[in-house]
Formats: structure tokens, sequence, C-alpha cells
């Protein structure tokens, strides 16, 4: 678990699902746009789905970038590669320089 994340870093983030008190956790991958103290605002790029394959955001989803706070999640660097490609992959096709 990171303490500390970096700009343009890939993150993970583990969120606990309070819904019906099931023990499921939200997986989330994004790329960290900007922070400092514990404040960081990261465009998530995409998600685990239940069967715990990397799943592309559409670029027309709503708050694609957000504010967390260190302690709202479990950030941890990405180390998957092929979830790595496709983050590279994602971003750009959708934002180019």
């Amino acid at each position: 678990m990171l303490n500390q994340l970096a700009k343009n870093q890939y993150v993970k983030m583990v969120k606990n699902n309070d819904e019906k008190n099931d023990n499921k956790k939200e997986v989330e991958y994004g790329i960290v746009l900007d922070g400092g103290q514990d404040q960081y605002e990261i465009m998530s790029i995409g998600f685990e789905n239940k069967d715990g394959h990397f799943l592309e955001y559409p670029i027309e989803v709503e708050n694609l970038v957000q504010t967390y706070n260190i302690h709202d999640a479990m950030f941890d660097e990405v180390k998957e590669n092929e979830v790595r490609r496709k983050m590279n992959i994602w971003l750009e096709k959708n934002f180019k320089n």
C-alpha cells in the first residue's frame, strides 16, 4: 500500500464496497494527474469486473477525474504488465498531445 502518490503514476485503487454488507472490494485503475499532501487528482481509466478482468471506461463517463484523499482507498502501483499496456493504449488513443 502506498502512502504517497507521484504525478503520472499508474495506480490501483481498492475500495471496500459497503453495500449489502458484503466483503466485495471495488478495484479501479487510474493515473495521478496532480496532487500534494494527502489530496490527489486521479483520472480513472478502468476497473476490474467481477471476474477480475480489466475493463476500460469510455471517455464519455462522468467524473472521470476525481479528487481522492490518500485514506479514501488502498493505493498500489499497477504492476500487471497487461493492465499497464491497456492503460497506455487508452491514454494514447484518448489523450494524444
